[in-house]
């Protein structure tokens, strides 16, 4: 594949644990394809809706975690472990806001198992915006119709070339979706290492990027 290369020489090494979810450590190095780039607005609209529905997953685990501590408390027991490592809190909001008792009609199980699931749920998020943000090799936030391909392919998808923009990012955020909602983590790791296999990888950048949707 023609094209001008860039090649990036220092090493990175990005751990990160957010209530489960482990990073990796990939050494730099990707080879940017020469085809024209469909602009900003695809790599931005997908992150975008991928980072939309990371707000949505940080409120939900955060409610489920406080009601947890909540019932906990009430039963005079000290939380679990695994619930005192607490990453996001609503803002503004108390355990009485929360109304945990309506919210959680059955009380501790409940609010466990929704803990447990949104644990999950935004973990997936989280890993599937790293995906995202690989998939921009070059890190110059924008996808080239190459990177698309990639992506799609990465995941057993077809690319269309000269098909509309928004038909690239129907499929992208549509991919999305797709695996999130079956929680469909083995998928999202094959196909990350498909791209990881052709030259892409975890760079500086977006570390940096990533760190936004942590906080």
């Amino acid at each position: 594949m023609s094209g001008r290369g860039i090649r990036l020489n220092h090493h990175f090494c990005t751990v990160f644990l957010i209530v489960g979810l482990a990073g990796g450590c990939w050494v730099q190095g990707f080879q940017v394809s020469a085809w024209a780039s469909p602009g900003t607005d695809i790599f931005q609209g997908f992150t975008q809706h991928i980072g939309d529905q990371i707000g949505k997953d940080k409120e939900a685990f955060a409610i489920a975690d406080s009601c947890t501590v909540w019932f906990y408390q009430h039963m005079n027991q000290k939380p679990r472990p695994e619930v005192e490592r607490i990453h996001f809190s609503p803002p503004s909001k108390t355990a009485l806001d929360l109304n945990c008792e309506k919210r959680y009609p059955e009380g501790l199980e409940q609010a466990r198992q929704a803990f447990g699931n949104m644990q999950q749920r935004l973990s997936l998020s989280l890993t599937f915006y790293q995906m995202a943000l690989v998939g921009d090799g070059d890190d110059n936030q924008e996808y080239s119709a190459q990177e698309i391909q990639d992506v799609l392919e990465a995941f057993g998808l077809p690319f269309q070339e000269g098909q509309p923009l928004g038909g690239y990012l129907r499929a992208l955020t549509g991919l999305f979706d797709s695996i999130r909602k079956d929680v469909q983590f083995k998928l999202l790791m094959e196909g990350t290492q498909v791209l990881m296999n052709k030259g892409y990888r975890f760079t500086d950048a977006d570390q940096t990027a990533l760190n936004q949707e942590l906080h």
